[in-house]
């Protein structure tokens, strides 16, 4: 839902899941990553399960289930790196 509702407000519709998100956009490499792309994860072992837009800083902003909307690091050693599956440039 924050994705969706982040990229609506640039009037950009997004779909509401973040596999359904997954099959739009150009494929970006980590290394070429900017500002407003989406970055993708497997959380749950079943595919794309998670969506963020990365902010630059090898940081993204996501909801968590547990703590609200955060920033996050892509190089977390502990959870997200490992669960990291692509990006997409929708924008």
């Amino acid at each position: 839902g924050f994705t969706t509702y982040v990229f609506a407000q640039y009037g950009i519709d997004l779909p509401r899941s973040s596999s359904d998100m997954y099959a739009l956009g150009e494929a970006v490499k980590r290394s070429e990553l900017r500002a407003g792309d989406l970055v993708f994860f497997n959380t749950s072992g079943n595919k794309i399960s998670h969506v963020g837009i990365y902010i630059g800083n090898n940081q993204f902003i996501h909801s968590s289930t547990k703590r609200g909307v955060i920033i996050t690091s892509l190089d977390d050693p502990h959870y997200w790196s490992k669960r990291y599956v692509g990006a997409k440039r929708i924008l």
